[in-house]
């Protein structure tokens, strides 16, 4: 790519989670206390910051991943598939006394429900401190991502010097459990599941849950409503937008891609309902194919909606 179509791009700084995806693949997902004989077993690159990162560098953008692995064949694993990407590891550290992350996935062939299942590893152990190193570049880039798969006090540290430097922070929050907080804050983009966005809110219904998330400072939301349909809405206008039907082979990937596109086009066109409609599309394609950052297309794969007119 020349570096002209690179320099037209959104700079990034992406502040999460790299995880090995360890799946096995099964008929059906086994229940507590059951032991069951699987299908084939495969390794993947993945971590929804680490997916959300290759996602934008494979969109055209210049992208810094801030982040931690352990001193372990995971962590070289990592650093080589990252660097290969062309994305700036210079602040994806080793913490020696941790793991590199992992997760152990079961994916049910025929109905492609899928359990997951995280390790404590360097995702949430490294601090606050890891995210200050990296403040001069999120002060010069156009968007900052985050997820909620690293530890508190380095989510928080994200938010405080996104609100201090007035920057686009897009939050992809997930996975959301019961001890999981949004503060109020100013946010570009807040993308989330609709069981997330119920749970995160603790609302009983999704356009209570949008607004709550609306007066918690997110200008622009959108809500996956399964692999149907994304809900957008920017405190005025609310649509829904479709994800093309087509084939669907693995869940691993996709939603950091609708994170992505998504927030890479609203940044470009200021478009919210184009966004969505990118995000679907690159969406529907990496649930086709296999593996969270092997599934992940790059912008001559979706010419529909690529580049996007500047508004």
């Amino acid at each position: 790519m020349a570096s002209g179509e690179r320099s037209s791009m959104p700079g990034l700084v992406v502040v999460g989670s790299y995880n090995t995806d360890l799946i096995i693949w099964c008929d059906r997902i086994p229940a507590r206390g059951e032991t069951l004989m699987g299908g084939n077993s495969e390794m993947f690159c993945g971590g929804r910051g680490a997916n959300c990162a290759v996602a934008a560098a494979r969109a055209g953008c210049e992208v810094m991943f801030v982040g931690a692995h352990g001193p372990d064949s995971f962590g070289k694993m990592a650093l080589s598939r990252l660097e290969h990407e062309g994305i700036d590891i210079s602040n994806f550290v080793e913490l020696p006394y941790s793991k590199t992350g992992l997760c152990l996935v079961f994916h049910e062939r025929r109905a492609g429900a899928h359990a997951a299942l995280v390790a404590n590893s360097a995702n949430n152990q490294f601090s606050a401190s890891l995210v200050r190193q990296a403040e001069a570049a999120i002060r010069e880039a156009d968007l900052i991502f985050t997820v909620f798969e690293i530890g508190n006090e380095a989510l928080l540290e994200v938010f405080r010097l996104c609100q201090y430097w007035h920057k686009r922070l897009v939050v992809h929050a997930a996975p959301v459990d019961a001890s999981t907080v949004l503060p109020s804050g100013n946010y570009f983009l807040v993308v989330l599941d609709d069981f997330e966005a119920l749970a995160l809110t603790r609302q009983d219904n999704l356009q209570a849950a949008v607004l709550e998330l609306h007066r918690r400072g997110a200008t622009q939301v959108i809500v996956r409503q399964k692999f149907d349909s994304l809900i957008f809405s920017d405190g005025i206008r609310r649509g829904r937008q479709p994800i093309p039907y087509g084939k669907f082979l693995h869940v691993a990937g996709a939603a950091e891609c609708l994170v992505a596109w998504a927030s890479i086009t609203l940044t470009m066109t200021g478009d919210l309902a184009h966004a969505a409609r990118a995000g679907a599309e690159a969406m529907a394609f990496s649930l086709s194919r296999p593996g969270a950052q092997d599934s992940l297309p790059y912008r001559s794969e979706l010419p529909s909606y690529w580049p996007p007119a500047v508004s």
